[in-house]
C-alpha cells in the first residue's frame, strides 16, 4: 500500500512559492496514484469539530419526528434529512443494489433565502431542525471553513498547472457546494447481499473533503491496481477525494475517486455506529467543464460539453429513484 505524507494547508496558503510547489507535488502524487490525500493544519478549531459531531449525533439519535420535519423534499432538492435505504449510491455507476444502510443530512450555500431561491439552478433554502440550538451555528461555521479549504485547494491546483491562482474563482461565483452528514447506524440485522453502508460510487463535483470517526466499517478507496484500500479517518484529519468534474478538468490525470463505506464485522455490527461529514465542492450551475490548458493534449478534448448543473441533477435523481430492489 502506498504511503504518502499529508498536505499542510498552512503551506498551501503560505507566501512561499517553493513551499506551495512542494504541496502541489504531494497532492499530484497522491491523487494520480491512489486517488486520495490527507490534509493537516487546516485551521478548523477542535472545539467546533467536537460540537459539530456531538450535536449532529444527537440529531440522528434523538426524536425521529424532528428528523421527519426536515425531510428532503425532492430528489433534486438535496437539502434536509433522508432515512436508511433512501439512496443507492451504486446506481450512479449503473450498478444495481439495495438501498444504502445510512441516514444523511444536507445543507448548501448559506446565503440563499426564499426570495432568491431558484429550483432551476439548484439554489434551495436550507432546512434546519428544531430542538437542537447548537446545530445550525456549528454547521454554518463548519461550512465556511470547508469553503475556505476548498478554495485554497483550487488555487493550488490552478498554480500547479501553470494558471493564475484565481483561475477557478469565476466558476464558483454562485457555487453549489454542499455539506453532508452521513450517519451509519448499528446493524442489528445482517445486510442483504451486496448491500453496504454506502455502495460503490464517485462524487459529482470538484474536490470532496471528508472527516469521519475512526470506527470500524469505514471508508475504502478503489486504487488503480484494483484493490480496495482502507482509509484511516479521524475528526481532526481531512481526507481529499477527486470528484467527476475535477477528473474532467485534469483530463483524468487525477482520476475520479471510486469509493464506498463498508459494513462493520458482524461480531460488532450491533453496537458500531459511525458518523462522518463530506463537503462536496460544486461550481456554479452554468459552469462548462473543459480540460485545463496544460492537460488538454492528454485526451484531445471532449466531444460533448459537460455542464456542472445538469450533471448534478442527473446524479441526484439517479441515486434516489432506484426501483430495481426493495428498500429495507
Amino acid at each position: 500500500m502506498t504511503s504518502l505524507p499529508p498536505l499542510s494547508l498552512a503551506d498551501v496558503c503560505g507566501p512561499s512559492a517553493s513551499a506551495r510547489a512542494r504541496q502541489f507535488d504531494l497532492l499530484d502524487a497522491a491523487l494520480s496514484s491512489v486517488g486520495y490525500a490527507y490534509l493537516d493544519g487546516h485551521g478548523i478549531p477542535a472545539d467546533l469539530t467536537t460540537e459539530l459531531f456531538g450535536t449532529t449525533r444527537d440529531f440522528f439519535t434523538g426524536d425521529p419526528r424532528i428528523r421527519h420535519e426536515v425531510a428532503q423534499p425532492e430528489p433534486q432538492q438535496v437539502r434536509g434529512w433522508s432515512g436508511v435505504g433512501s439512496e443507492s449510491m451504486s446506481f450512479v455507476l449503473d450498478e444495481e443494489s439495495h438501498g444504502d444502510l445510512k441516514e444523511k443530512m444536507d445543507i448548501g450555500p448559506l446565503d440563499i433565502t426564499a426570495d432568491d431561491a431558484d429550483p432551476y439552478t439548484l439554489r434551495f433554502v436550507n432546512l434546519w431542525p428544531r430542538g437542537h440550538p447548537g446545530f445550525r451555528p456549528a454547521w454554518e461555521e463548519y461550512y465556511r471553513h470547508q469553503r475556505r479549504i476548498g478554495a485554497a485547494l483550487l488555487s493550488l491546483t490552478a498554480e500547479g498547472f501553470d494558471l493564475p491562482r484565481d483561475h477557478f474563482e469565476p466558476l464558483f461565483t454562485d457555487e453549489l457546494s454542499m455539506l453532508r452528514a452521513l450517519f451509519f447506524p448499528e446493524q442489528v440485522a445482517e445486510p442483504l447481499p451486496h448491500q453496504f453502508r454506502a455502495g460503490t460510487h464517485t462524487d459529482y463535483g470538484a474536490f470532496t473533503i471528508v472527516c469521519a470517526e475512526s470506527t470500524v466499517g469505514g471508508l475504502q478507496v478503489f486504487d488503480p491496481d484494483g484493490e480496495w484500500l482502507e482509509i484511516a479517518t479521524s475528526p481532526s484529519r481531512l481526507v481529499i477525494l477527486v470528484g467527476d468534474l475535477l477528473a474532467e478538468w485534469t483530463a483524468n490525470r487525477w482520476p475520479v475517486t471510486v469509493h464506498r463505506t463498508v459494513n462493520p464485522p458482524r461480531s460488532v455490527a450491533f453496537e458500531s455506529s459511525r458518523l462522518s461529514f463530506a463537503f462536496y465542492q460544486h461550481p456554479s450551475y452554468s459552469t462548462a467543464i473543459t480540460e485545463l490548458p496544460a492537460l488538454a493534449t492528454r485526451s484531445g478534448g471532449y466531444t460533448e460539453e459537460l455542464l456542472a448543473g445538469p450533471h448534478l441533477v442527473e446524479k441526484y435523481v439517479r441515486q434516489t429513484t432506484f426501483d430495481h430492489f426493495p428498500r429495507r
